[in-house]
């Protein structure tokens, strides 16, 4: 039987040890507690009090309830809008940009994927960037869809459930499917034709400056925010916006690559970039740069299938960021790869191809013995940046797996 002294080494939170308190010593028809009646008692309680507990940022690094916390995972852009699959006749879709919502059942595959590979945290844009087309949460400037939300809440839902947190960015750079800066300014009648940036018309900044545009990017803010309070900004004068709609958010500057004049605003959480290819020498400047002002770095976006002859080698890469994570300060937080996807489902027999050369399709038959290796590379990273140890094995998935209603891994 169990002992206080044996509890309390074990430096259980005061409200589990109130909760098991009554069972430690017979009542009645309760038997004595053992190890393993507590710890089936402990698994989950624990795991609900980090599920609703904020991550923080302490200097050059995260933590969740007084311990350091890393952010390695994946992109999965399409989990509020697809642009993969044409849906069977019926079912929402926009022709013009292939635009259909992910089923529900694809949307927990690729969650248990997460989970089996380690990842802790998932990075979507179509979670926060949705306007201008008739599935968008916004399709048109104050006009609101509320079936978008449907994908995005179950997202959601389904994130928490499988211990994942999002990085949700709330405006793209360029002019994709899911909509971004360039709706915005359509919207006031300000017509680009091109999302080039190596000649954009000076007009796109009227998407900063003009105060009207501005507003209209709050209003979409705070819609989406009040649904569900997600993460992440890529315009200077929104971020002290989003701080005011949910203050123990972190926001990260989605600005690519890390602009210096950025590096003293307060409301600043967290700096990125983006590697393609992997760039030892990048990482380690951008490392030391964002040490500087003691914040903390992510690894947005990068290129993990070892195509490209001048990339430094994914190994060599992680390196530099897992051995950050003994400093007491490690400034880079985690890693998060372009991009994840999975079958089909409900068609299991078919795996979902994005055609950019970086999709990352875990368990296909199809698969290179490059790819698997890469992959296999990148679970033991993301395992090990959780302190955890695996080997190089790569456990099947059930397609598409438990709904993880009641989990707590």
């Amino acid at each position: 039987m169990l002992s206080f002294a044996a509890l309390a080494s074990a430096q259980l939170p005061s409200s589990i040890f109130s909760f098991i308190k009554p069972f430690l010593f017979g009542h009645g028809h309760l038997g004595p507690i053992t190890l393993q009646i507590l710890e089936s008692l402990v698994e989950p309680i624990t795991a609900q009090i980090e599920r609703n507990s904020y991550i923080y940022q302490e200097g050059a690094q995260l933590m969740l309830n007084g311990k350091p916390w890393t952010a390695s995972g994946a992109n999965v852009y399409w989990l509020g809008l697809n642009e993969n699959v044409i849906p069977p006749a019926g079912q929402p879709f926009y022709p013009p940009f292939n635009a259909s919502y992910p089923t529900l059942g694809r949307i927990t595959e690729v969650m248990n994927t997460l989970q089996t590979i380690g990842a802790r945290t998932i990075r979507s844009q179509t979670l926060g960037v949705s306007v201008g087309n008739p599935l968008s949460v916004m399709p048109a400037l104050g006009v609101y869809n509320e079936q978008a939300f449907n994908t995005i809440g179950w997202s959601v839902f389904q994130a928490r459930q499988h211990g994942l947190r999002i990085i949700a960015p709330l405006v793209d750079n360029y002019d994709y499917y899911h909509g971004g800066k360039f709706n915005f300014l359509r919207f006031r009648g300000i017509k680009i034709p091109s999302s080039d940036s190596s000649k954009l018309d000076p007009l796109v900044q009227q998407f900063y400056t003009n105060g009207m545009i501005v507003q209209d990017f709050k209003n979409y803010i705070e819609h989406l925010l009040t649904h569900y309070p997600l993460v992440g900004s890529h315009v200077d004068g929104s971020r002290s916006f989003i701080k005011h709609l949910a203050p123990q958010k972190l926001v990260i500057d989605g600005t690519y690559g890390i602009n210096k004049t950025h590096l003293d605003i307060p409301t600043i959480d967290i700096f990125s970039d983006h590697y393609y290819p992997p760039d030892n020498s990048k990482l380690q400047t951008a490392i030391a740069l964002v040490a500087s002002v003691n914040k903390t770095y992510l690894v947005g976006e990068y290129d993990w299938t070892a195509n490209n002859p001048q990339a430094s080698s994914l190994q060599s890469f992680y390196n530099i960021i897992e051995s950050r994570q003994s400093n007491p300060e490690p400034v880079v937080v985690g890693d998060l790869l372009w991009s994840l996807f999975i079958h089909d489902v409900p068609n299991c027999n078919i795996y979902v191809n994005h055609t950019d050369g970086f999709t990352l399709q875990y368990g296909n038959p199809a698969n290179s013995a490059q790819n698997n290796t890469q992959i296999s590379l990148i679970r033991q990273h993301f395992f090990k940046m959780k302190e955890q140890t695996v080997d190089s094995y790569l456990p099947a998935m059930p397609c598409p797996g438990p709904t993880a209603e009641y989990t707590y891994m």
